[in-house]
Order: C-alpha cells, then structure tokens, then sequence
C-alpha cells in the first residue's frame, strides 16, 4: 500500500486526527525558498498532506502538479501531496492529459473547483475556459477510474484510481441554499469536502450534521465523505476585517473584531497575543469535536506547527 492510500485510509478513521497543509508557492520556478522554509518549521512531522492551489484568486502561480512534484523531491518527503484543479484554466482534454501525466507519480488526490472569475486576479488579459463547473470536473475523474474519458477514448491499461475531493463556502447568509449545495457535493460521491475557514465550533457541528442527515443509500453512495473543516488562523486585526467584510464565503464573529480591535490600539504585541489565544483556542475545540482539519496558513508554517504541537 503507499503513502496515498495510506492517506485515505487514516483519513477515513474517525478515531485519527488529520490534517492538510496548504502550501502556496509564488510565480517563481525555483521553490527552494518553500521547501526550506517548511524544513525550518518542522510542519511535515504534524500534517499528513500537503495542499498545492492552482492559481488562487485567478492570479499567476507555478502548476500544482509541478509544484508538487518539485517539493516532494526537494524535501524528500514521502507525505502525499492533493492538487487543486479549476475548470477556469483548462478544458476537458488538457485537465485529462494531466491527471493521466500525474498518476504515474502518485498525484491522485485533486480537490475539484470551477475557479475564480479571471477579473479578480493579475492576468485580466486571460479568457476563462469553463467548460463546466466543478461537477463537470468531479464526473471526469470518477470517468477515468472507470477507465473511460470524457469523450469516446477507452483506456486499455487502467489508471490508478485518482480520488476526487471538493469545497463548499462556511457561511451564506441563505442557510438552506448551503444546506442544498452541500447536499449536491454529497451526491457527487467525493471523498472529502474541504470548507472554507470555520471560525464558531457551532458551524462546525452544523455542518456534521447536515451531513449525517443526508440518506446516502437513497443517493446511490455506499459511503459518506469526510468534512475537512477550513483553519486560517487571524493573527491580526486587519486579517480579521478582510474575512468579515471580504470574504463572502466566511464568517468571522464581531466578538473577534472587537477584541482584536482594541488589542490593536493597545500593542502590537497585545494584538499578536489576543490573535493567537483566539486562533489557538478555536483550533483545539474544533479538534475536540471532529479530527480532520485542512490548514490554510499563508506560507505561516512556523505558527501551524507551534499550533499542532500543542495538541
């Protein structure tokens, strides 16, 4: 068995914790500066994979697969590696040709997302494929497992199975419109779904909830996906006021703004400290009641792994 199925199978014990890193590389080919960086902090020896985004918010970055491939062999590392695909960049065949490409190294994990609108990013000049949305792409890869392509290729050898995860928003101010999609992302027979970041253990249990309420033998599924809940640690007051008023997928308690607030007009350092202690104490309950957790840290590795240690 290797470290992907190794992966699936601790992440499918309810009884283990675990938990994805995201890592962000810049526009840059050469990602020494990331991988000493993840040395440095030790991360690796608390995560179970690493998380690699294809193109946030529309801006230029180096290939997931790349950058994958890269830092696994710059760190050595026999941690499994998920790669985020869009269907904002690429159509049909070109994300087909890299998902057979990649299942030769063991990329097989790919968390499915139709991507951000090509107006929010750096590179306003693009045009967005979209030839689907996030279903589309999720169809593609159950397809391939099949050992069947999108359109009337057929496979003679079978690929090794790629494992197809997707993400849904923490917040909407239309709670049964939430409760649908996540519904329709259950029925998409993913493995997982990642949420944006959680910030109230409430939502949380919400969301374990709404899940457990789903009649997955009514659907067709045989088994149902595991919650990822989202962890960005605000570690200032300005994080805290962009995922309040910028983040529409997110929720941020006013509690927390007010707090941080007037840290901020104190120190500094009293800022730092009432950040931490917030993000700190979230991250535990939230482990308290369910073990998996997807870090999203902004390359703030330093601070993920004092935040595991501590467990």
């Amino acid at each position: 068995m290797n470290n992907v199925e190794n992966f699936i199978n601790k992440l499918e014990n309810e009884k283990e914790t675990t938990f994805t890193l995201e890592v962000t590389p810049q526009a840059a080919s050469d990602l020494g500066y990331l991988a000493q960086k993840i040395e440095s902090s030790e991360i690796e020896k608390y995560i179970d994979a690493f998380v690699i985004p294809d193109s946030p918010f529309a801006n230029l970055k180096i290939s997931p697969i790349l950058a994958s491939l890269q830092l696994s062999q710059r760190l050595k590392t026999e941690k499994p590696f998920i790669i985020t695909q869009t269907m904002r960049d690429k159509n049909s065949i070109a994300l087909q040709n890299d998902f057979i490409g990649a299942n030769y190294f063991d990329i097989r994990m790919v968390l499915a997302l139709t991507g951000d609108p090509i107006v929010s990013g750096n590179q306003k000049q693009a045009k967005g494929v979209f030839e689907g949305n996030s279903e589309l792409l999720i169809k593609i890869i159950k397809n391939l497992n099949e050992g069947k392509s999108a359109g009337d290729f057929v496979f003679k050898e079978p690929l090794k199975k790629i494992y197809p995860f997707c993400s849904i928003n923490s917040y909407s101010k239309n709670e049964d419109m939430l409760k649908v999609r996540l519904s329709k992302k259950v029925a998409s027979g993913v493995k997982a779904i990642f949420t944006q970041p959680i910030y109230e253990t409430e939502t949380l249990k919400k969301f374990l909830n709404w899940i457990d309420e789903i009649p997955i033998n009514e659907i067709g599924l045989k088994e149902k996906p595991i919650l990822m809940p989202g962890f960005f640690p605000v570690l200032s007051y300005k994080t805290a006021y962009f995922i309040y008023y910028k983040l529409p997928g997110a929720y941020i308690p006013e509690d927390w703004l007010d707090k941080l607030k007037s840290a901020s007009e104190k120190s500094e350092e009293e800022e730092k400290k009432v950040a931490v202690e917030l993000s700190t104490n979230l991250f535990k309950d939230m482990i308290n009641i369910h073990k998996k957790a997807h870090i999203m840290s902004m390359n703030n590795f330093d601070f993920a792994a004092n935040l595991l240690k501590g467990l």
